[in-house]
């Protein structure tokens, strides 16, 4: 299926389980995809504004052809309700396709593999060690490798090791092994020497696991704790915001 119709098909909430996780994938990887997808949600709000414009004019310059309407034998009842229908039915899709209509919806909006902070990636630069390998995987978007090269350093059990394998898992739609790691590191201790607080950053992407995995009501339990815990300042806003669209 090309990359036009996995689009068509995302607007029309008609993607299957395959798909999805094709589009997801995309979104991820391909910045073309992203770019394109992000133009077509501006032109769907471009054309409901329209839309809606266009038929307020109508409304509003309704009196003014009555005779025409009773030449067309048409009801002003049944003119007024077909029209409060369509500004129903555009603002349902409207809504549906731009605020968060669904889990996966939500997910797809709000889902980016975290930069990498750790180790950042010079061009040109070679690589002298495996941590090094690694994030180059990673930045590349090879997180398959990624993840072989985290298994092989010698500090594999740190917590931004883990934290950076459990972003690989999600980018290849992985949620259940991404979530294995992300527990650890949110049930443990700050760590100060790293300078990062990974499990904030953990807390938010936990919640994003759920959500990917369609436990909402974790998801939901998930997003409170970041929204409710007053040390907590990463995506603290944006985590009520997916609660209230959850709720």
């Amino acid at each position: 299926m090309s990359k036009t119709d996995l689009i068509e098909k995302y607007f029309s909430n008609s993607l299957s389980p395959k798909e999805q996780l094709k589009f997801n994938e995309l979104l991820h990887t391909d910045e073309k995809f992203k770019i394109e997808l992000d133009f077509q949600k501006d032109l769907q709000k471009v054309i409901y504004r329209n839309q809606r414009n266009d038929l307020k004019k109508v409304l509003q310059n309704f009196e003014q052809h009555k005779p025409v309407v009773k030449l067309l034998n048409i009801s002003k009842k049944w003119l007024v309700a077909a029209s409060i229908l369509l500004i129903v039915g555009l603002g349902y899709i409207f809504l549906k396709n731009d605020n968060y209509s669904s889990p996966d919806d939500l997910f797809v909006q709000n889902y980016e593999p975290y930069r990498n902070i750790v180790l950042p990636v010079a061009r040109g630069a070679t690589s002298n060690t495996i941590e090094q390998s690694a994030f180059v995987a990673y930045e590349n978007g090879n997180y398959r490798k990624a993840i072989n090269l985290f298994n092989s350093v010698p500090n594999k059990n740190d917590q931004y090791i883990q934290f950076y394998k459990a972003m690989c898992y999600m980018s290849l739609n992985k949620p259940k092994d991404a979530i294995s790691l992300l527990k650890i590191i949110t049930e443990s201790d700050y760590n100060l020497n790293s300078g990062i607080n990974f499990k904030e950053l953990a807390n938010w992407y936990l919640a994003l696991a759920y959500l990917d995995l369609g436990e909402i009501e974790r998801a939901k339990k998930q997003f409170s704790v970041i929204a409710s815990d007053t040390d907590n300042v990463y995506k603290k806003e944006v985590s009520g915001k997916i609660l209230k669209s959850l709720n």
